[in-house]
């Protein structure tokens, strides 16, 4: 098997649905279709995510990977998959197991999503739905700064100025998602607690205020002033510049095009 065909199995979505699989295992924490529950609701959760690989490709790859991985054939996988996937089956053949996988996956795709009072955020979860927020623990709790504002401030302008507007926005989205899934001390210590230990709903609104003064201070919008904005109204565009100012073209208050009335002689009348 060359690499390339070889990252199906080491890289992506039947990759982490493998550890996912693994942990319920090992550890004997979560179950399966919590797991499962958990990486569809991410996925759904994400338009690049369930445009690129969606749920029902998901089950598909699983099931064309059942077919494949025929017991008796042996085909030619990296030796790392196949025993992680034979730790994973347990009692079950392989293609059985990733049969399992294939329509636990496919059920959820038919099902309304849990929301997060009814299956909590795993830290594995959190880490996918708010990276930006936990990158930014080093400018809260690295002690760098004496003044807890002054690092505040100081991470808001990190990325200032041309990561402001992928970063930094982000980030505020993340930090007004986070406060509003989880508004109480006891809803985000349950479900950023353990990633992102740091996270208090005090804190994390006094990072977005940081964000929100940088965006204030630093990414404002040029003034248009009146008067400049009626001028550029009078500008045909694609016209060729002017190098006489007209003599007869005006505009109004509201910036319309107008004639100029003709001026009228002042001279005498005399002889007409």
């Amino acid at each position: 098997m060359t690499a390339y065909i070889g990252a199906v199995f080491n890289n992506g979505s039947i990759h982490q649905l493998l550890d996912l699989a693994l942990d319920c295992v090992r550890t004997e924490g979560p179950s399966l279709e919590d797991e499962l529950a958990r990486f569809c609701r991410t996925i759904r959760n994400s338009p690049e995510a369930e445009w690129a690989m969606p749920l029902a490709t998901v089950s598909a790859l699983l099931d064309l990977l059942s077919e494949e991985l025929d017991p008796a054939n042996r085909p030619d996988v990296p030796t790392g998959f196949r025993e992680k996937l034979d730790e994973a089956s347990g009692d079950q053949t392989s293609p059985e197991f990733l049969g399992l996988l294939a329509g636990l996956i496919r059920m959820q795709d038919q099902e309304l999503m849990p929301d997060f009072e009814s299956l909590p955020m795993a830290p594995w979860e959190a880490g996918l739905v708010f990276p930006r927020i936990r990158q930014f623990s080093y400018w809260v709790d690295s002690g760098e700064y004496d003044d807890f504002e002054e690092g505040l401030r100081a991470g808001a302008a990190s990325e200032h100025p041309h990561g402001c507007h992928q970063e930094m926005s982000h980030l505020a989205a993340e930090l007004q998602r986070a406060l509003l899934l989880f508004p109480t001390p006891e809803s985000l210590r349950t479900g950023l607690g353990t990633t992102i230990p740091w996270a208090s709903v005090p804190t994390l609104r006094a990072v977005l205020r940081a964000v929100h003064l940088h965006f204030a201070e630093q990414h404002r919008a040029p003034v248009i002033s009146a008067a400049a904005t009626s001028a550029d109204r009078c500008v045909v565009r694609g016209s060729t510049p002017r190098t006489d100012p007209p003599r007869k073209r005006t505009c109004d208050s509201l910036g319309t095009p107008v004639l100029r009335p003709p001026r009228r002689s002042t001279g005498s009348r005399s002889g007409c």
